[in-house]
Parts: structure tokens; sequence; C-alpha cells
């Protein structure tokens, strides 16, 4: 007798993960049984889901369709979930670089996309008034080993200010396990010039009358920081 067997399911056949095409069995006059042979099932180093391999029955000759026509067979990966973890702890560029690519690496690489949520802080302010850069899932897409996070748009101005960092947190991988580096600090060092201080003139006069005067002093440039200076008082007027 004979039986038409049709392949389908979420494994990929033609050697990709095993190897079976659709065709005709062959049970020899006098037997009762014969076999379909799913062949050259492929061990790679893929993380990856569970796959099937779906054998239907049809088209008897010589014989009529019993109840089960379908076979279900099951590939069980049996792979380690990768790990994702930034490539470093911290780094650092002044504020004329205008953007900065956090790689975010993988222990291996996976048949699956995977995912890993991150969190922006730090002392930079976002939004565009120091970088552009919001809280967001990074994907990694099957196959591939790393993926890169960009902190965009910084803004080089002209005020003299502190270092400022910006602090980006991996959380919540999909289909892989966090690694130990899940914090990336970017420093974002100032690389303008401090601002000079000076009294406005030198000297200046008034009547014992005027009941106060006020001395100016100014700034080069103005600053991001508080500034301060110290002065001193001397001459031959008594305090």
């Amino acid at each position: 007798m004979t039986v038409d067997y049709a392949v389908t399911g979420t494994a990929t056949g033609s050697g990709t993960d095993y190897t079976l095409a659709n065709g005709t069995l062959t049970i020899s006059a006098g037997a009762t049984s014969g076999t379909i042979t799913i062949a050259s099932i492929v061990a790679d180093s893929l993380d990856e889901a569970n796959e099937t391999v779906i054998v239907t029955l049809s088209n008897p000759g010589n014989a009529t369709l019993d109840s089960n026509t379908v076979h279900t067979y099951t590939i069980t990966d049996d792979d380690s979930t990768p790990t994702v973890q930034h490539a470093s702890t911290s780094s650092s560029g002044a504020e004329s670089t205008s953007s900065k690519a956090l790689t975010v690496n993988l222990s291996a690489a996976s048949g699956q996309d995977v995912t890993v949520d991150y969190a922006v802080t730090g002392t930079a302010t976002g939004s565009g008034t120091d970088y552009t850069l919001a809280n967001g899932t990074l994907t990694i897409s099957a196959g591939a080993t790393s993926g890169t996070i960009t902190i965009a748009s910084i803004v080089s101005d002209s005020l003299d200010e502190a270092d400022e960092t910006v602090i980006v947190t991996l959380s919540s991988p999909g289909n892989a396990t966090l690694d130990s580096n899940t914090v990336h600090t970017y420093t974002i060092t100032d690389d303008d010039s401090q601002p000079t201080v000076q009294h406005a003139s030198t000297s200046s006069s008034g009547a014992e009358s005027v009941a106060s005067k006020a001395l100016t002093v100014n700034l080069s440039a103005a600053s991001a920081q508080d500034v301060t200076v110290a002065y001193a008082v001397t001459g031959t007027a008594t305090g």
C-alpha cells in the first residue's frame, strides 16, 4: 500500500534544521508498518524556540486513512540563553562631540530577537537641553551579537560648567539574561574656558554725603556655575 505525506511546521527543511521533503511512503505487501525519517537534524549553537516538523498523511492507496493522520515532532532547543550587557561601564567625550554610540553586547548570537529595556539618568539634562535620548528598548536582531544605544544631539554651548553625566541602565531583557555591566556612565566633559573676573574700573570717587557706593565686578563671559571671589578692604579710611 502507499500513502502520501506532506511536511510542514516551524522548523525549516532542506538541510537548514532537518532534511525531509514531501513524498510517498510504500509499505510492502505483508508488512504492517513503514517509516518516514526526519534526517540530518542540525545541532546549531543558537538559542532559539523549540521547532516542529509536522508530517500529514493523505491519499492512501489500497488502504483508508485512520484517525492519526498528523504527527508533530518537536525539536527541543538545548542551547543556553545568551547574556546581554554594556561593552564597558564608562566613557567620556568633549561636549563638542555631537553624539556617542554605546555598544551593548550579547555573549553569543541568538536565533531569536533579543530585547533589553534601558533607562536614562545622570546630571546632564535630556530632551535637547544637553543631549537627546529617552528611555526605550533596544532590539538586537536574531543572528547579531551587538546593538547600539545612541546619545544624540549633544549640545556644545559656550558656558563654563561642571562635567555632566548620562547614565544608561539596562533591565528586563527578553530572550536573554543580564550580565554584570548593566550600567554605563558617559561623561560629557566641558571644553569652555573659565571666565576671568575683575573690577569694572580701577577707581572712582564720591562726596562723603553719598551714603553708599556699589562697585561693579565683571566676568569676561557668563558661567553655568556660581563664581565666587574673595575681597579684602584696605585704605586710609577707617571701616
